[in-house]
């Protein structure tokens, strides 16, 4: 655990603040399915073992294309849980893609939660696919609410690509409930980080069909 959380601790510890700040009770959390896209080793998850503890049992789904990250990332969720500091039943893995998760039979009521960490930074990401991708999987995982944490440096260059996320993100049917803008000082060098988090409800009324897929 410990060579990446030096490496990465910064993005780790403005998650752990992220995930105490937006998700504060553990039932939110308890049955959760983490989908962590641009996950490096294991950067969501580490944050929300740290918060939650062997308190809550959850899924996560770490995506990267990078074969290293998720390999890496494997042998990090594996320390973690030896160490004692994961529920036993939380399950991890780790996939080149988000199409490629078999995210097994559909859920009715669980949250499914979306971590978006730093993705955008990516002035070649391809924003309208990536709502797509996740529009998709938030179907195939089942009929819960669906949560998007979104967090990235507040800087115009890392940023510039949010305005068409948002828009595409609405149109998809994920309001964005919160933006903020924060100095995170609790880091050796502080600084100015942007979050948001969008929501799209559980479905109310699910017709009878669905009952027997």
């Amino acid at each position: 655990m410990l060579y990446a959380y030096i490496n990465q601790k910064g993005h780790v510890d403005e998650l752990i603040h992220a995930f105490t700040k937006f998700a504060p009770n553990l039932d939110m959390v308890h049955g959760a399915t983490i989908v962590d896209i641009g996950c490096g080793p294991f950067t969501a998850g580490l944050a929300l073992a740290n918060v939650v503890g062997n308190g809550a049992a959850f899924r996560y789904f770490g995506v990267d294309r990078a074969a290293s990250m998720c390999e890496f990332g494997s042998e990090l969720a594996q320390e973690v849980r030896a160490l004692g500091e994961m529920n036993l039943k939380t399950q991890v893995s780790f996939h080149g893609s988000v199409d490629e998760i078999d995210f097994g039979a559909r859920r009715a009521g669980e949250v499914t939660v979306f971590v978006l960490s730093y993705l955008l930074a990516s002035s070649s990401l391809d924003v309208e696919a990536l709502v797509n991708e996740i529009s998709a999987a938030r179907e195939r995982i089942g009929w819960g609410p669906a949560v998007i944490l979104y967090t990235n440096s507040a800087k115009d260059g890392p940023r510039a690509q949010f305005p068409a996320f948002k828009k595409r993100l609405e149109d998809a049917g994920f309001p964005m409930l919160i933006e903020e803008e924060e100095r995170f000082a609790e880091a050796d060098k502080p600084r100015d980080i942007h979050y948001a988090l969008f929501s799209r409800p559980a479905v109310a009324n699910l017709p009878i069909s669905e009952f027997f897929k």
